[in-house]
């Protein structure tokens, strides 16, 4: 019955465009026990359970020294970007499960006050020689380290690309 069900879950991947990625390609850190959903399904879950995930929920995506309820919050903006992303992802015949666990993890490595705050902290970091910042890169290690999931490869790679 398990496996039946898992057969259904995977059943729109046959219809992916041939530059879709496929759950069977997936690349793991670590191998894990299946279950009947398909492994960039499994990130999604992950992704939104996770610690860093659950800091969103009363980050603002700019500072404001006033009360404002249309000030946007950084959970409301992962989960547009998400609806844009698999939107997008449909109609080009892409896995959309692989797009939005992109999507939803993609800000977790935010430094405080923004794209402001990634380049204040990049420049500490690289006058004090110890490297640099970027929220990407951040957005791994907090997923993968510090929350300590087995996130695909392919889901964190993507973090690199924006």
């Amino acid at each position: 019955m398990k496996e039946e069900i898992r057969e259904i879950m995977l059943t729109n991947e046959k219809l992916l465009s041939e530059f879709a990625c496929k759950s069977a390609e997936a690349i793991k850190l670590n191998s894990e026990e299946q279950d009947i959903r398909p492994v960039f399904f499994r990130d999604i879950d992950k992704i939104i359970h996770s610690q860093s995930y659950t800091r969103y929920i009363d980050k603002t995506q700019v500072f404001a020294f006033i009360n404002n309820d249309h000030i946007t919050h950084r959970v409301l903006h992962v989960q547009l970007v998400a609806k844009e992303a698999r939107t997008i992802g449909r109609a080009l015949r892409l896995n959309e499960d692989l797009i939005e666990a992109i999507a939803l993890g993609h800000d977790v490595g935010h430094a405080p006050f923004g794209h402001a705050g990634e380049k204040f902290l990049d420049k500490i970091a690289r006058r004090e020689k110890i490297g640099y910042f970027c929220h990407n890169a951040q957005s791994v290690k907090m997923l993968k380290d510090l929350d300590n999931l087995n996130i695909t490869v392919q889901t964190l790679d993507r973090y690199f690309i924006t």
